[in-house]
């Protein structure tokens, strides 16, 4: 029987030099395990007790910033409003008199019509009103102050995360603020990752990462390097590491995610 023997090709310098270039990427790029985070997390509430009136807001529910998250019941804060704006008005009078009832004075003292005294009564008058239509400003002003306490708004575009209050709840505020909802900013998100102290040389704030979650991989930026070891493997410190990276929303990634954060295949 006859025997067919093949002989291989001659590879080209072209294709040689592709694969060497393949492999020396694969070989110099490093994975450390990661794990996502939001890059903002923030619990909402306000100063103000009372009753929850309504909540929009729900666990998975995307928010802009400035949207109305929960409003409190503010039909006691309106009447005090009402009061202290008419309060203002009538000591606003009262001040204006006072003032011109004390240049009239003034003027008669000046005429040589009236005593010190007499003069001194009209100054003190005067000083009164003006102290009492200040302090009723001030009041107005904490007032409009908790009128707008009264609405819970988001700071940002953001993610809510949970919701704790229910329409109906009553809170108690003096002692301690209650967690109304909980949001987290998703753009751009965080990977954390620890890198151990021999990888260091190779990077630096700002520098590109690529960070992989799943199969899919995001472009990112170095934002932080620990300066003290977080864990120390064999003997070898490991230091924090976080990448800054944005995804679109659609991707659905959440905190807590395993992920990956490459290097060194530039």
């Amino acid at each position: 029987m006859l025997s067919t023997i093949f002989t291989p090709r001659r590879a080209t310098p072209a294709a040689l030099f592709l694969c060497l270039t393949l492999f020396s990427g694969l070989a110099g790029a490093r994975e450390l395990p990661a794990q996502i985070d939001w890059a903002e997390r923030l619990e909402l509430g306000t100063p103000l007790s009372g009753i929850v009136a309504r909540v929009s807001a729900e666990a998975g529910q995307r928010v802009r910033e400035g949207d109305v998250l929960v409003r409190m019941d503010d039909r006691g804060i309106r009447a005090r409003l009402e009061e202290d704006e008419a309060q203002l008005r009538r000591l606003e009078l009262a001040r204006d008199e006072a003032e011109l009832e004390y240049e009239r004075q003034q003027e008669m003292y000046d005429r040589t019509l009236i005593s010190v005294r007499d003069l001194s009564l009209a100054e003190i008058g005067f000083a009164m009103a003006d102290a009492e239509f200040i302090a009723a400003r001030a009041r107005l002003t904490r007032t409009r102050l908790d009128l707008e306490y009264s609405e819970v708004r988001a700071p940002f575009d953001a993610l809510v995360v949970a919701r704790h209050v229910r329409p109906g709840q009553t809170v108690n505020n003096e002692l301690q603020i209650v967690p109304m909802v909980t949001l987290a900013a998703t753009d751009p998100m965080i990977a954390r990752a620890r890198v151990p102290e021999t990888d260091l040389p190779g990077l630096e704030i700002g520098q590109r990462l690529d960070v992989r979650v799943g199969e899919r991989h995001y472009e990112g930026t170095l934002q932080a390097l620990g300066l003290e070891p977080v864990d120390n493997t064999d003997d070898t410190p490991h230091y924090a590491l976080t990448v800054h990276f944005s995804a679109p929303a659609q991707h659905g990634l959440r905190a807590g995610q395993r992920a990956a954060v490459i290097f060194g295949n530039d």
